[in-house]
């Protein structure tokens, strides 16, 4: 019995066999670290612990402005069952109103009624550790521990500005999700149809369920460049984004649904997260280390970077540079792109995902899972920057009294204190761009603020202590402070 070694010269099978025993402990030992000298285990440890500091850092009181309103949503959608049509909480508003993330109202509304505040800050540990279980999953598959890990971090950093409980966290999943799917479309010709009803879910749960479209139309184009798909096959992929896109007008909302990203965009200027992103943005820099590390290895790479690979990256760039708002929904692109192109180059082997890693990723978020779960009580019991400690004086006011209100009360407003009306919200697209404008001058007491009251017919306000408004009220007009609390004044008019 003979072998032949990779300088083909002959050896017997028992040298052979004997060599193969000698070595056998180095080649587990290899094995076993990866080729990194960290143990297995370790290794399937590091995202389980990425994933537990990310829920613990998301354990917070419900603090978002527009937690509130969505909740008020909920809480109307299950008394009235109705979809779409006018605001029924505001005098100001001038446009209809249409509940097209109803899904995690509903759900937000529920929990508020099972388990009170302290239930519905426990959603925003919940909504970062699906997030934080999706890109560990999309990672891995195509990346090595060692490579799939710093890839999470750098994209949980990407996604830090926006983990906030809203539904927008439902985006930031299905995005990675979607993008995982058409990589893995790319490699085996398939068409995961399974992406239609997921749309509709989306669609019903988020603005941005129109990502999961441009994603498969992104790859549509780069697989026809790519010459991967053509013809017949071609067309077979292409139903699937077309057919997502039927389905997303088939939600309560109706076809109109297609139309609410382009209803957004004239309030970017008045939105911080709408605007630009610059290089103080700490998401935006981890997100440009994913981005930059990914061309720097095509750079070098030997072989041929696809045209897929290309337009998603290219997708994910922009998405990034548009606003602060979309850099989580880019890095959700980039992240399983990153992971696939750093494996390339790094002189590591790919571990398949054990039972160990699952269990020790799985377990680990559930342990902070549940110390949220017994932390929230006592830490989110009442909200956060909002007049909380007003509540009795705003109960008093007389049902349907018209507020000037700061920006960022107007949800909590509608939601705690129902029979009063709030002239502003966050749920800014009801209101016409020349009320938001309006509503900016009366904020800072620039000349014409005054014209504010006689456009709302205000005759209390709750404005925040020593804004420029609050002193301008007092001051100018003679307005009396009638309480204070810890961080705003409620104020009534003369006379």
């Amino acid at each position: 019995m003979t072998t032949v070694t990779g300088d083909d010269l002959p050896v017997s099978g028992a040298t052979a066999l004997a060599g193969d025993e000698a070595t056998r402990p180095a080649r587990e030992a290899a094995a076993g670290s990866g080729g990194s000298g960290l143990s297995l285990a370790l290794r399937q440890a590091l995202p389980g612990v990425v994933l537990l500091v990310l829920v613990l850092q998301t354990t917070l009181p419900v603090q978002d402005p527009d937690t509130f309103w969505h909740l008020a949503a909920g809480d109307r959608l299950r008394e009235t069952w109705t979809f779409s049509g006018p605001d029924p909480w505001s005098t100001m508003s001038s446009r209809p109103w249409s509940l097209h993330e109803w899904l995690p109202e509903l759900l937000m509304s529920g929990v508020q009624q099972l388990a009170g505040l302290p239930g519905v800050a426990w959603l925003l540990p919940l909504g970062a550790a699906a997030i934080g279980l999706t890109l560990w999953l999309v990672t891995r598959r195509r990346a090595p521990l060692l490579v799939a890990t710093p890839v999470l971090v750098a994209a949980a950093i990407a996604l830090s500005l926006s983990l906030s409980l809203r539904p927008h966290l439902v985006s930031f999943a299905l995005a990675a999700v979607t993008t995982d799917a058409w990589l893995r479309t790319r490699d085996d010709g398939r068409a995961r149809w399974w992406l239609v009803p997921l749309t509709w879910l989306w669609a019903c749960s988020h603005g941005m369920w129109f990502v999961g479209v441009v994603i498969g139309g992104v790859t549509l184009v780069g697989l026809f460049l790519d010459g991967a798909a053509r013809g017949r096959a071609w067309w077979r992929l292409a139903l699937v984004p077309a057919a997502s896109l039927a389905a997303a007008t088939l939600t309560p909302v109706g076809p109109q649904l297609l139309l609410t990203p382009l209803s957004v965009r004239e309030y970017a200027a008045f939105v911080t997260e709408w605007r630009s992103p610059a290089l103080t943005d700490i998401a935006f820099v981890a997100f440009l280390v994913l981005a930059a590390a990914t061309v720097l290895v095509w750079a070098r790479q030997r072989r041929a970077t696809t045209w897929t690979e290309i337009l998603l990256v290219g997708l994910a760039i922009g998405f990034a540079l548009l606003y602060v708002r979309t850099i989580a929904v880019a890095a959700a692109i980039i992240a399983p792109l990153a992971a696939m192109t750093l494996a390339r180059v790094v002189p590591l082997e790919r571990e398949p995902i054990r039972r160990r890693e699952v269990a020790l990723t799985a377990g680990l978020t559930a342990i902070g899972l549940l110390v949220a779960g017994l932390i929230l009580p006592a830490r989110a019991a009442a909200p956060s920057g909002v007049p909380d400690d007003l509540s009795a004086q705003l109960r008093a006011l007389p049902t349907g009294t018209v507020l000037c209100n700061d920006y960022s009360s107007g949800g909590w407003l509608i939601w705690a204190h129902p029979d009063v009306r709030p002239a502003i919200d966050g749920r800014t697209e009801v209101y016409a761009v020349s009320h938001v404008e309006s509503y900016l001058r009366f904020q800072d007491a620039r000349p014409g603020w005054q014209s504010y009251l006689r456009e709302t017919g205000c005759r209390w306000a709750l404005v925040r202590s020593g804004s420029a408004v609050a002193e301008a009220l007092v001051a100018q007009t003679r307005w009396t402070v009638t309480a204070r609390g810890a961080t705003h004044l409620l104020l009534r008019a003369p006379g």
